[in-house]
């Protein structure tokens, strides 16, 4: 029987957690892995036939994998669909600063991003009449999160109307997707940093009003 005490325990303890951290590492690796390889191969197949005309089995036979992996990894192709918007989203504002510092102007970029995304995902995307509502709905609530750290911040030593600030960030977010949605149809009305400034106005205006002391200058 293997003895456990003393220092020559320790370390074998040691070693072995250390083993199992490695391994867990190395797992992640893995599955993160075969999440992007399948990510890629979706991206590819989008651009191609759409989303309806996109099968799970296609999918993995892109990347080179099975259904059972699809499957072990996302339960559909919606929910493969819902980590790419997420993900999408998460790299258009990673070139934000932290939301604590945010004023008017980092407000106005955040427009911005998601009025040029939107364009962009109208000109690739040939099945955007089918997947808009589920594509806007996941863009819309991480817009919303935010807008709601964001204002947070700016209640900090103001004093507010008695409208939640979340029911404030979600007006304000799906202002921003259905002004985007509309620009990117017609996309030759308006630049998008003069769309956003004149659309931050009026959002600011409602902000202000609701919390007088809160400035976004």
């Amino acid at each position: 029987m293997r003895n456990w005490s003393g220092e020559n325990g320790l370390k074998a303890i040691e070693t072995g957690v250390g083993a199992m951290e490695k391994a867990r590492r190395n797992a992640d690796r893995r599955i993160e892995r075969t999440r992007q390889l399948l990510r890629q191969a979706s991206i590819e197949i989008l651009q191609e036939k759409g989303f309806q005309a996109t099968s799970v089995q296609e999918i993995a036979e892109r990347a080179n994998l099975n259904r059972g992996t699809f499957y072990a990894h996302f339960p559909d192709k919606y929910a493969l669909l819902e980590s790419l918007v997420r993900e999408r989203f998460e790299q258009l504002v990673c070139s934000l600063p932290p939301v604590s510092s945010w004023e008017r102007r980092e407000v106005q970029q955040l427009i911005c991003i998601i009025l040029e995304d939107f364009r962009d995902v109208y000109r690739q995307c040939h099945s955007l009449g089918t997947i808009s509502p589920l594509v806007t709905e996941i863009i819309q609530e991480e817009l919303a999160g935010l807008l709601l750290s964001w204002l947070q911040e700016l209640k900090k030593g103001a004093r507010w109307g008695t409208v939640a600030k979340e029911t404030v960030a979600r007006a304000m977010s799906w202002a921003i997707i259905g002004e985007a949605l509309q620009w990117s149809k017609e996309p030759g009305r308006a630049s998008s940093d003069q769309v956003a400034h004149d659309l931050l106005a009026l959002l600011l205006e409602g902000v202000e009003h609701l919390a007088p002391a809160a400035r976004a200058e």
